[in-house]
């Protein structure tokens, strides 16, 4: 027995029906998924702020190896944590090492100096 072409339209309305009732569905859960992905970030988001405003990002330039990098540190440590951190990210190594230090370059009519390892970085006068 053959199929009316109604009842195949009606199985195609019915299948849609479905189909539309599932998007529905999914988009609701997706609705929900961002709802608590939204919610959780919010407090991480607040907390790299954090981190920004209480940061201090420097441009290093080691010249006998020709590289630049900027690097974030915290403005309460020392001179000396942050130049330790420094050579560990270098990827070749340097003679002498503790000839080197970090300069902070003459600007607005203050002459450029080798800073004291001992200060914190809030004694920088940038």
């Amino acid at each position: 027995m053959s199929r009316s072409s109604t009842s195949s339209e009606e199985e195609m309305a019915q299948s849609f029906s479905d189909y539309s009732d599932d998007c529905a569905s999914d988009s609701s859960r997706d609705e929900t998924i961002y709802e608590t992905i939204r919610a959780t970030a919010e407090p991480l988001q607040s907390r790299m702020d954090d981190v920004h405003i209480n940061s201090l990002v420097i441009r290093v330039v080691i010249p006998d190896l020709q590289q630049t990098k900027c690097m974030r540190f915290n403005p309460d440590a020392s001179v000396w944590v942050a130049k330790q951190r420094i050579l560990c990210t270098l990827n070749q190594c340097l003679k002498d090492v503790l000839n080197y230090g970090l300069f902070q370059p003459s600007s607005n009519g203050r002459d450029g100096k080798f800073l004291d390892e001992e200060p914190g970085m809030p004694d920088l006068m940038l």
